[in-house]
């Protein structure tokens, strides 16, 4: 699917889940609006009937005590209005009735009016009078009901009101209670749809962005997961030949340099061979000028070829193919070495190599060429960047498990911009001018691998008496014990 129907099917479900909600609340309050209706309009009309029929009751009680008392028609004719109004007001509760309970009710009161006319037609028919205060029980009994139960219609009308009444405040609760939880269920679904989406942009972004971050690193075997059919799908294929294409241009490039760098390496012997030869006089005595020339031609055949030694290790550790004989091997010793092999040319810019160390030897697991390469390029920087007249100290000591090697200058030092990039490939600090034999930025890389091989780490900090401290930690021998108890025999 497409980001765009993504974020298209994302708000139609969000509108849809609001559109849900809105009707629950719309048939909440039609629910409400219902039994409002029937509380206003039938209730409170059975009501007002049940009160109406207790006034008739008490009506009827003494409409019939002036009748008996003297036979008079026009209290009959009252007494057939009152039970016409009384029948009609029953029909009506019967009609509204909400409950058995209020129908019981009614059914007794209709009862008990048609005992009381049955009595009174009874009486009628004797055409006497009789004392108001003294009717017979005939009459009296059925005329007592009527009050009484038109009171019990009355209460029987309030109760089923009361019915209703709770019956919509339920009602409301259960409303609120859905209402709440169909918010939440909402929210919540929506929350996850949100999730679903934005997890389905940001995955593949979070890919391209991790292999974006591989290419610069060189990685160029790095490849993203090209499933599916929408954008990101069609841009990680992309992105996966735009890869292998520049693993290709990489390769290409690394057999380029590595041959080259191979076919220069047998000329550049020659020539450093024959200068050699010429600097030691052996065709012939040579003045002071050819000796001066033909030795700034052999440094240079010096820089040269260190330069495509660089190149070579740099193509055989790409490749995979740099080999380490791991040995317990004295890193003072190696030091010492590397300060001889520097001696003459720190000499000749006034600069002093000190070495410090507390214990007169310390093995470390390593492989000795390699190490004494790391510590050469070391000393090489730091001969090119130090002022005359300073002093390139190194020091060896221990960190916890780890035996740490430090060579510190009094150069210009490393920005703190460029204490990360500056242990890259080609990688250099620009100091103002281009400095004679600066070289073109493969010696820090190197040393990052080699130490990087020996399971260690390499850093640059900031002299605090001005200048850069390179340190490199390396592993403590094995059997570092025996080999000092071996070298003290």
């Amino acid at each position: 699917m497409k980001v765009s129907n993504k974020i298209i099917s994302g708000f139609l479900v969000a509108m849809l889940l609001a559109i849900a909600v809105l009707a629950n609340q719309l048939r909440v309050v039609h629910q409400m609006q219902n039994v409002n209706r029937v509380i206003s309009d039938v209730d409170m009309n059975a009501a007002r009937t049940a009160l109406d029929m207790q006034k008739i009751a008490d009506d009827i009680t003494e409409d019939s005590k002036k009748y008996f008392a003297g036979l008079d028609d026009i209290y009959e004719q009252k007494l057939v209005e009152h039970r016409s109004d009384f029948l009609v007001a029953i029909a009506q509760l019967d009609k509204a009735a909400l409950n058995d309970s209020e129908r019981a009710a009614i059914t007794k009161l209709r009862e008990a009016v048609d005992g009381y006319w049955a009595a009174f037609n009874r009486l009628k028919e004797q055409n006497r009078t009789w004392d108001p205060d003294d009717l017979p029980p005939d009459l009296t009994i059925p005329l007592s009901h009527l009050r009484p139960e038109s009171d019990a219609a009355y209460d029987a009308v309030k109760d089923a009101m009361k019915e209703q009444v709770a019956a919509a405040a339920d009602t409301g609760n259960k409303a609120e209670r859905i209402s709440w939880i169909a918010g939440v269920v909402s929210v919540l679904l929506g929350v996850f749809v949100l999730g679903v989406i934005v997890r389905s942009i940001t995955d593949p972004l979070r890919r391209l962005t991790q292999g974006t971050k591989a290419i610069s690193k060189g990685q160029f075997w790095h490849r993203i997961p090209a499933h599916g059919k929408d954008e990101f799908a069609e841009l990680a294929r992309d992105f996966n030949a735009m890869t292998e294409k520049l693993g290709e241009l990489d390769k290409m490039k690394r057999d380029f340099v590595s041959h080259v760098s191979h076919d220069l390496k047998a000329p550049l012997a020659s020539i450093r061979q024959i200068m050699h030869l010429l600097l030691e006089q052996i065709p012939g005595p040579l003045n002071q000028q050819q000796q001066d020339l033909i030795r700034l031609s052999y440094n240079g055949a010096e820089r040269l070829a260190a330069m495509v030694g660089n190149l070579l290790d740099v193509s055989r550790m790409e490749a995979g193919s740099m080999e380490y004989q791991m040995s317990a091997n004295d890193v003072i010793a190696l030091i010492k070495s590397v300060t001889d092999e520097f001696d003459i040319q720190a000499r000749e810019k006034g600069i002093r190599l000190q070495l410090e160390c507390v214990e007169p030897a310390v093995f470390a697991e390593c492989d000795r060429d390699r190490i004494i390469q790391v510590v050469g390029n070391l000393y090489e920087n730091a001969l090119k960047f130090s002022p005359p007249d300073a002093a390139i100290v190194t020091r060896v000591g221990r960190v916890k498990n780890e035996i740490v090697i430090s060579v510190s200058d009094s150069g210009p030092g490393v920005p703190d911009g460029h204490k990360e990039r500056i242990f890259h490939k080609f990688h250099q600090v620009k100091h103002g001018k281009k400095v004679a034999g600066q070289g073109v930025g493969l010696g820090l890389a190197i040393c990052k691998t080699i130490v990087e091989a020996h399971h260690g780490q390499i850093w640059v900090e900031d002299n605090p008496n001005g200048g850069s401290i390179f340190s490199f930690a390396l592993r403590p021998a094995v059997s570092e014990e025996i080999l000092k108890c071996g070298q003290s025999a």
